[in-house]
């Protein structure tokens, strides 16, 4: 299973929210590990985020950190799926249009639109484990965004949550203005589905093509990267076998071999450079972290001869592997 990684957009007005409330981001980031100026540059490990609420909860003191912090968000947050929303002839085509792209924003997402009758209803469907208050924040910076896109029109039934504890059903009603309902099969949206037809007063045809073709090469770049990330794991599974070649890898992927040598090519990488990595990181952690005679790592690391190991690990690190054990340890 692939690791979950969501934008690094999602962060940003977080911690401009956070300090916006008189909260130091910074020492919110310190509780897990990075640094302000380190933030990861484009996507960072959907793990983080209970991490990340749990710092969140222990630098303001607010148990419901989402609902707090939802005041304090800028109601624009420069994404392109804004952008999407700003260029499209209604606020419904804009919507849908951004629905599109939603992974953009993150793995741990997905979103569909229904109308039903008069309630259109948005479905947000959030990785399992996620943290409540992460779909709380979200549902408000939704909220605002659809009220300043629409100015002030944009009218809310209901809220609806997976979970089942939380804040206070007026603490709700408060941050949203309308009901929330707990323990529901969905994260969603009801709204009144006339806004849908709602004209947007900048759409530019012109512009949205351009910000279309924008998103779908953000998406595609994010595709290349779930094959590269996809090829590590399956070479992580074949290598102890000696069975890490492009042909076998291809199989499991349902892919003509030359198809996946291209498109790994596209994607800036080669096979070759991926099996090497992936052999010499397995080494230097067995050499490190263990006691197995380099017997055993010859075999663990998929080589069939103790000297292709010898050679391949002096050209990768510049020392024999004993040598490197020795080393370190000294």
């Amino acid at each position: 299973m692939r690791d979950l990684t969501d934008d690094i957009a999602l962060m940003r007005p977080v911690l401009a929210a956070l300090q916006a409330s008189g909260t130091d981001p910074a020492k919110v980031l310190a509780r897990i590990g990075l640094q302000a100026g380190e933030l990861p540059p484009k996507r960072f490990p959907h793990a983080l985020q209970t991490k990340f609420w749990q710092a969140v909860i222990d630098e303001t003191g607010q148990e419901h950190a989402g609902l707090f912090l939802i005041q304090h968000l800028p109601i624009y947050q420069g994404l392109l799926l804004e952008y999407l929303f700003f260029s499209s002839e209604t606020f419904g085509a804009g919507l849908r249009h951004a629905l599109r792209y939603i992974r953009l924003l993150s793995d741990a997402l997905t979103a569909r639109l229904d109308v039903e009758g008069d309630r259109a209803v948005l479905t947000l469907a959030a990785a399992s484990g996620v943290s409540r208050h992460f779909p709380e924040l979200l549902a408000g910076a939704v909220i605002r965004l659809f009220k300043a896109l629409t100015e002030g029109d944009f009218s809310l039934y209901e809220v609806h949550f997976i979970h089942t504890c939380g804040a206070s059903a007026e603490d709700y009603r408060a941050a949203y203005g309308c009901p929330a309902h707990m323990g529901s099969e969905r994260y969603a949206l009801v709204f009144d589905s006339a806004i849908l037809s709602k004209s947007s007063a900048l759409a530019q045809p012109e512009l949205l093509q351009m910000h279309d073709l924008l998103a779908q090469r953000q998406l595609s770049e994010i595709e290349r990267l779930d094959l590269v990330n996809r090829v590590r794991e399956l070479i992580a599974e074949l290598v102890v076998e000696n069975r890490a070649t492009l042909e076998q890898v291809s199989k499991r992927l349902d892919m003509p071999a030359r198809r996946l040598r291209e498109r790994l090519t596209i994607a800036g990488v080669r096979f070759n450079d991926l099996v090497g990595d992936y052999r010499c990181r397995l080494a230097k952690d067995l050499l490190l972290n263990t006691d197995e005679r380099i017997e055993v790592i010859v075999e663990l690391t998929g080589f069939s001869e103790p000297s292709t190991f010898y050679r391949a690990f002096k050209r990768w690190v510049g020392v024999t592997p004993v040598e490197f054990r020795n080393r370190k340890k000294g």
